[in-house]
């Protein structure tokens, strides 16, 4: 079931949120279990056979991270421990996304002759095969601590990120799990949260499952289509992309916020973007925040390290070299966004659309290194100039990310430079919605703006922001509720979100 869908808002959730302040009557305890065990009903819902996997993938972690507890003393075995629940959830991941992608591969190459078949990939598992590998990474390096099976059941579960994140992390999440004030209903947290996901809501149902039939009846077949067409078709996939992710980490954050739980922010109007870094702190915040502390810091570690067991700096100084740098910067960053890549998808195309934003990020951190602040260059790269050409080097990337074969990146980027014709022009309606979605996307507040809850202290630059802030009154009341009445009316139960599929 998802977020967006009649059963959820209208049954699941309700009946939730009850039984969550029925059981927190009866202490933490009680109310964790309840907690745990509707979130096994919300995954349930989508496939019961796989709710196995779930409870034994938890069983099994919550194993290892008892052996890697009791192993502290033990540095050798304690490694041996987190290297094989490493190795146990990233077999069981690459089983059921990788494998029979790849040998299917095979046979379409020639290399072997048997269709290999598929197996249907269980929703969610990139989301909590990586919570748990962190967690097992940070408690052997001390800065986790031993929780109960029941505590981390629910870190794990929690149906607000269980599907598609945010990729929450355990020093955010198991304190506020660990106070009994959190487990009965806070009605200003309750308000706040409403009007969360009701926003969000609008966001995926009123503008992302709106657009979705330009996008996907062009990606469905580009072969032979103008450029015009084309065109289209990949704008309009750039905003449903957006407004669907923005919907979702909307949604997540709220929902989580019903229960008084704080999720960290995902999504922070990452189109406002003016060079790719800033992109990635922006987009998907939770997992650009992953690979940062788990694959990118690692690998430069090494790296560093190495150079200094040969005599060879690590300063900023030897990363304005070109040794230096390809070595502590491009390096690490080109790896780091290619597994990006592969954890998004098994095909080619995923690989590419990785290597494309390592490609993109060393060439900005080669920018702020190598090209002088006061020079000529940096005056010409203005902050309309920078997000520009931010938006088009992601564009291009986005092709990558949603053709459904590398066959098709192909096909689609030659229509779209014109390689059956420039076709006719849109009509005047198409214009006005992009005009106007990118209009929202550059120059809006964000919800989290709008809400009072970014997570900086200081004010957007936006003059209408103080008078629209949010605040429990019965004009932002009649605001949620005609904007979820709405949104309701349109959702469909078909409906469901991008990232699910990750």
């Amino acid at each position: 079931m998802s977020f967006s869908t009649p059963e959820f808002y209208l049954l699941f959730l309700p009946l939730t949120l009850i039984g969550f302040q029925i059981a927190g009557y009866a202490g933490r305890r009680c109310a964790i279990c309840f907690l745990v065990a509707a979130s096994v009903w919300f995954y349930a819902h989508w496939n019961t056979h796989y709710v196995l996997l779930l409870i034994a993938s938890i069983l099994v972690n919550h194993m290892f991270s008892i052996l890697i507890a009791e192993s502290s003393k033990r540095p050798k075995l304690q490694t041996f421990w987190l290297t094989a629940g490493i190795l146990t959830n990233l077999g069981a991941l690459c089983y059921y996304k990788y494998l029979f992608p790849l040998l299917n591969f095979f046979t379409e190459t020639g290399v072997t002759h048997r269709h290999w078949g598929s197996v249907v990939l269980p929703l969610g598992i990139s989301f909590f095969t990586f919570t748990q590998i962190s967690y097992l990474i940070d408690l052997k390096q001390g800065v986790a601590q031993r929780e109960t099976v029941l505590n981390y059941a629910l870190f794990v579960t929690y149906f607000p990120h269980l599907i598609a994140g945010p990729i929450i992390h355990h020093k955010e999440m198991m304190p506020q799990f660990r106070r009994e004030g959190r487990f009965k209903l806070n009605f200003d947290d309750l308000a706040l949260g409403v009007t969360w996901f009701a926003m969000g809501m609008c966001k995926k149902v009123m503008v992302a499952d709106r657009i979705a039939p330009f996008a996907d009846s062009f990606f469905s077949n580009p072969h032979g289509m103008d450029a015009a067409t084309a065109w289209r078709g990949v704008l309009m996939y750039s905003m449903q992309l957006y407004f669907d992710f923005s919907g979702y980490s909307d949604m997540a954050v709220g929902l989580a916020r019903m229960f008084s739980i704080r999720f960290p922010l995902n999504f922070n109007s990452p189109y406002k973007a003016d060079n790719i870094i800033d992109f990635w702190q922006r987009w998907h915040m939770t997992l650009t925040r992953y690979i940062l502390d788990y694959v990118y810091a690692p690998i430069q570690f090494r790296i560093s390290r190495s150079r200094l067991d040969k005599g060879k700096k690590v300063s900023k100084k030897a990363q304005a070299t070109f040794e230096g740098f390809t070595q502590m910067v491009a390096f690490p960053t080109t790896i780091t966004m290619l597994l990006v890549g592969v954890w998004h998808g098994a095909g080619i195309q995923f690989l590419v659309f990785g290597l494309l934003h390592g490609v993109y990020l060393a060439v900005n951190h080669a920018w702020r290194i190598f090209v002088p602040p006061q020079s000529r260059l940096r005056k010409l790269m203005t902050v309309p100039v920078g997000v520009v050409i931010t938006y088009s080097a992601v564009l291009l990337a986005q092709v990558f990310f949603r053709a459904n074969s590398f066959h098709d990146v192909f096909t689609v980027l030659g229509d779209m430079g014109g390689h059956h014709g420039l076709g006719h022009s849109w009509p005047v309606s198409h214009y006005l919605l992009l005009a106007g979605l990118f209009a929202f996307c550059w120059t809006m507040p964000n919800t989290q703006e709008v809400l009072g809850q970014r997570e900086e202290n200081e004010l957007p630059n936006w003059k209408l922001l103080p008078s629209l802030r949010w605040s429990p009154n019965l004009g932002w009341w009649a605001a949620t509720a005609c904007t979820f009445a709405v949104s309701m009316f349109y959702s469909t139960a078909s409906s469901t979100f991008l990232y699910f599929q990750f």
